[in-house]
């Protein structure tokens, strides 16, 4: 059993990017806190269908990058290394249009990953 995330990756540059087009101030804060800031800017707008979190991608490389998750839960059939992918629904690519126009950013600016674990719980 592992807990999984599924949404859109996105670097703390596209956040602050999106931050300066919304008009939502950053600079008096590092990257440590642009997944916390996100988090209280989506609360701020009652945007209760997103929740960023930081993260390895991939598992192990040392480079952290913010998933904008969609879906997440317990998979008692899946474990870090092998785990069942979560497919991106209709519903999310309505979010995905929204997040787009509001950051300037493509389609494939804004992969879908499914990670096992993103906290290392196991």
């Amino acid at each position: 059993m592992v807990f999984k995330v599924a949404g859109w990756i996105i670097s703390f540059e596209q956040v602050r990017t999106w931050f300066d087009r919304q008009g939502f101030k950053h600079d008096h804060f590092g990257d440590e806190f642009v997944g916390v800031s996100l988090n209280d800017w989506f609360e701020e707008r009652n945007i209760d269908y997103l929740w960023a979190i930081v993260t390895d991608y991939p598992r192990g490389s040392a480079q952290p990058v913010i998933v904008l998750v969609r879906r997440r839960r317990e998979d008692p059939k899946s474990t870090v290394s092998y785990y069942y992918r979560v497919r991106e629904l209709d519903a999310d690519r309505e979010v995905k249009k929204q997040v787009m126009e509001e950051t300037g950013l493509n389609d494939e600016d804004l992969p879908w990953v499914t990670i096992p674990d993103p906290f290392f719980m196991n």
